[in-house]
C-alpha cells in the first residue's frame, strides 16, 4: 500500500511470523483466475501481486504486493468477507480468528496490531474518497494517478481500462473513450493497454 506507517513493515512482520508458526495455521493453495472468500479468519499472504474484491458486486477494492494481512478487524466487530484474487497461484495462510486472538495476547502484539489495522484504515479512508469524486472524469482521473504509483509488478497485471472499470463500476465506453483521448492528448502512454507513464491529466475533461 502507499504511504505507509512509519515502521509498518516492521510490525506486519512481527504478526505474520506469529501467526505463520501456529501449529493452527492452514495452507490453501489458490490457483491463478480462481478466488478465495475469506470467512471468519485471519488471511496471511506472503508474497505475490494479487487483488480484493468486496464480496458483493464484485467491485475491486485494492491491489497488492508483497506481504498482507486480512481480517484483523474480525477481532472487534462482525467479519468482512472479501474475495482475494490472485495474480498467479498463490498460497494464502488461514488461521481461526480465536487463534490469532490468544497468539497477540500471549506475545504482547497489541501495538503492532494497532500499526497494522491503522495503516489499513488510511488505505481504505483513499479508496473511498476517490469513490466520492465529484464527477466520472475526476474519478478516473484518481484512478489512474493511483494505478501510476502502483509497483511495476500491478502495473504490468491489469490494463488501465480493466483497473478504473473494476474500480469504479463505470461503462466501459465511456472509460474507453476517455481513455483515447488522454493518449492523443500525449497525457498518459500506455503499451498493449498497460500503463507506462503519465504527464499532467488535466483537471476537467
Amino acid at each position: 500500500m502507499a504511504d505507509q506507517f512509519p515502521d509498518y513493515k516492521i510490525h506486519l512482520q512481527r504478526l505474520m511470523d506469529a501467526f505463520t508458526r501456529s501449529d493452527k495455521i492452514k495452507a490453501i493453495a489458490v490457483p491463478k483466475g480462481n478466488s478465495y472468500l475469506t470467512t471468519d479468519e485471519v488471511c496471511c499472504i506472503q508474497k505475490g501481486v494479487f487483488s480484493v474484491y468486496m464480496n458483493q458486486g464484485e467491485r475491486l477494492l485494492a491491489y497488492y504486493e508483497g506481504q498482507a494481512i486480512i481480517g484483523l478487524t474480525n477481532f472487534y466487530s462482525e467479519p468482512v468477507q472479501f474475495y482475494i484474487k490472485p495474480g498467479k497461484t498463490c498460497t494464502i495462510s488461514t488461521l481461526p480468528t480465536e487463534e490469532a486472538r490468544k497468539i497477540i495476547k500471549e506475545k504482547d502484539l497489541y501495538q503492532s496490531i494497532g500499526y497494522v489495522l491503522a495503516n489499513n484504515t488510511t488505505a481504505f479512508f483513499h479508496m473511498y474518497e476517490k469513490v466520492i469524486s465529484p464527477n466520472n472524469y475526476t474519478f478516473i482521473r484518481l484512478l489512474i494517478m493511483d494505478l501510476n504509483r502502483a509497483s511495476d509488478a500491478i502495473k504490468d497485471s491489469i490494463t488501465v481500462a480493466a483497473y478504473i472499470i473494476k474500480r469504479s463500476g463505470l461503462s466501459r465506453s465511456y472509460v474507453m473513450m476517455v481513455l483515447s483521448e488522454l493518449r492523443k492528448g500525449g497525457y498518459i502512454t500506455m503499451d498493449d493497454g498497460k500503463l507506462i507513464s503519465i504527464t499532467s491529466l488535466p483537471e476537467r475533461f
